[in-house]
């Protein structure tokens, strides 16, 4: 029987020298994804990869170098260099410092008002100095009410000229006081009686007892004058030398001064025997007062005024001559006890009402 072959014999057996599983090589390992991969020590990785690279979280740290050390030479130039720009520096300190001192000093010297770009607009008001009550003679007491009478010599309450028409600014120091004028009975002779000086007094006008200073020759200046000079003024002179004399006016005194701006200002000062004459003078004036030298006078405005205890007043003056021109000439009438006042201010250009109330308020203060 013939042998035929089986699928076993087919088969390739071990010892028919065939490879085994066993026997086969290995595959080669696969590397893992390069997510997953740990960067290796010094690789350059993301942004690291523009710039510089990455320092390693977990290395070792390295010491800084050590700089080597400088020359002599060297540390004497660094020395230099740092002193020069230490004097630089105190320096500009120091000239900071001084033109900050100076600007102070040139801020805080000096008046407000003459400081440019801090001044204000001069309203046309005069620099008097320091107003001062003259001394009363001996026995004789401070008026108290607005009918008493002046004790004190006249001219010596007649507001002294400012500093811009050429007066002082040094308070005035007054000479000691003399016994006032006697009136005379008669008013024929009241009026002549204030031509002559008071007792004690030469002809002058200045006291003969002591000598006076510079500022109190000042304050003496000034003369009597006769009564009837104020008459001499007005229109109607008559009239009111009639009325000086039955009203029986014992003195008379007057200043005048003309200021840098061109005002003219005449202040004139009569004394009576008390205030029921003095009230008639000023009665008559303030209604009929008519200058020569101020035509065209109306009754001025008094409100807002600052008014001053004890003295009565009344303003008379021009028409202006134009919108931004003030009137040409300004009359103030005062009645204070005893004495009647006069201030009387003229100017072409216009008289500054400012100018006008200071002068009339000082005066007005001086006889209250």
């Amino acid at each position: 029987m013939t042998d035929h072959a089986t699928p076993q014999d087919s088969a390739v057996t071990p010892q028919d020298g065939a490879a085994s599983p066993a026997d086969a090589p290995a595959p080669p390992p696969v590397a893992p994804p390069a997510a997953f991969a740990p960067p290796s020590p010094g690789a350059v990785t993301g942004q690291d990869a523009v710039g510089a690279p990455a320092a390693d979280p977990w290395g070792v740290p390295v010491a800084p170098p050590v700089p080597e050390p400088l020359s002599p030479e060297e540390l004497a130039a660094r020395r230099t260099r740092r002193r020069r720009a230490a004097v630089r520096w105190s320096a500009a300190v120091l000239v900071c410092a001084l033109a900050g001192t100076e600007a102070a000093v040139a801020v805080t010297t000096p008046d407000r008002t003459d400081i440019p770009g801090l001044a204000t607009e001069r309203d046309g008001r005069y620099t008097f100095p320091a107003l001062v009550l003259p001394p009363l003679p001996s026995g004789k007491a401070v008026p108290r009410e607005s009918k008493s009478r002046h004790a004190a010599d006249l001219r010596y309450l007649l507001l002294p000229a400012p500093k811009e028409a050429g007066g002082s600014l040094a308070p005035v120091v007054f000479p000691s006081p003399t016994a006032p004028a006697s009136a005379s009975a008669s008013s024929s002779a009241s009026v002549g009686a204030a031509a002559s000086p008071t007792a004690g007094a030469t002809a002058s006008g200045t006291p003969s007892s002591g000598a006076p200073t510079a500022a109190a020759t000042t304050a003496a200046t000034t003369d009597w004058v006769p009564c009837d000079a104020l008459a001499g003024e007005q229109k109607d002179a008559a009239e009111l030398r009639a009325l000086l004399l039955q009203n029986a006016c014992r003195a008379a005194t007057v200043r005048e001064w003309t200021a840098t701006d061109g005002t003219r200002t005449q202040i004139r000062l009569l004394a009576f025997g008390g205030s029921t004459e003095a009230w008639d003078v000023f009665a008559d004036l303030r209604s009929k007062g008519d200058p020569k030298g101020v035509p065209g006078l109306k009754t001025g405005p008094t409100q807002g005024w600052d008014s001053v205890n004890g003295v009565d007043l009344a303003t008379r003056e021009t028409p202006a001559t134009g919108p931004d021109a003030g009137p040409t000439g300004r009359v103030a009438y005062l009645s204070a006890g005893d004495v009647v006042g006069v201030v009387t201010m003229t100017n072409p250009k216009g008289v500054k009402t400012a100018a006008f109330r200071q002068v009339v308020t000082l005066q007005s203060d001086l006889l209250a």
